[in-house]
């Protein structure tokens, strides 16, 4: 299998899972980064809409979940089953449903399952110039309604481009 690429590298190391935390990946896609977090996490939950990436990321990540530190469901967030218990960690690199007209519900979701001095981050890639702020102001505005505060944003060189990280905590820290 390729090697991770180093924007994904760079999300895990900002997400930094310790042992024991439950995280939910949004959007996990081929499962790389799911892969990356359950090198460190109790428990990872990758939830992506395509039967076609959760297949791959599947293959990827076989011996994680039959180990029972990996889970993966092909859904929507709203729709997935994400368990009765809270996630200590949600993190989603370049899943526009944190920040376009429809994020209301994704973020409720987020908010939800998020466990008391949980954190998110919402990570993304630079477009173009100034491209990230927009972005960021609808982060801040979308996660505050729900008691998220930002804690730090995070700019990596990573290739081919930029990307930024959100980085969020319940404001009750």
């Amino acid at each position: 299998m390729a090697a991770a690429s180093n924007r994904l590298s760079w999300a895990a190391g900002i997400v930094e899972p310790r042992p024991g935390e439950r995280v939910l990946e949004v959007g996990c896609g081929h499962g790389v980064l799911v892969g990356l977090l359950a090198e460190r996490a109790g428990e990872v939950l990758g939830v992506d809409r395509s039967a076609t990436m959760v297949a791959a990321a599947t293959r990827r990540n076989r011996a994680a979940l039959d180990a029972g530190r990996v889970r993966l469901a092909a859904a929507t967030l709203r729709e997935a089953d994400l368990g009765e218990l809270p996630f200590d960690a949600v993190v989603a690199v370049n899943v526009r449903a944190f920040w376009d007209a429809d994020a209301d519900g994704t973020w409720d979701v987020v908010s939800r399952v998020l466990a008391p001095g949980g954190r998110v981050v919402v990570a993304f890639s630079v477009m173009g110039p100034g491209a990230d702020r927009p972005v960021v102001a609808a982060v801040t505005r979308l996660a505050g309604r729900r008691g998220l505060d930002v804690r730090a944003v995070h700019r990596g060189a990573t290739t081919p481009m930029e990307s930024v990280a959100v980085e969020l905590a319940r404001g009750d820290r």
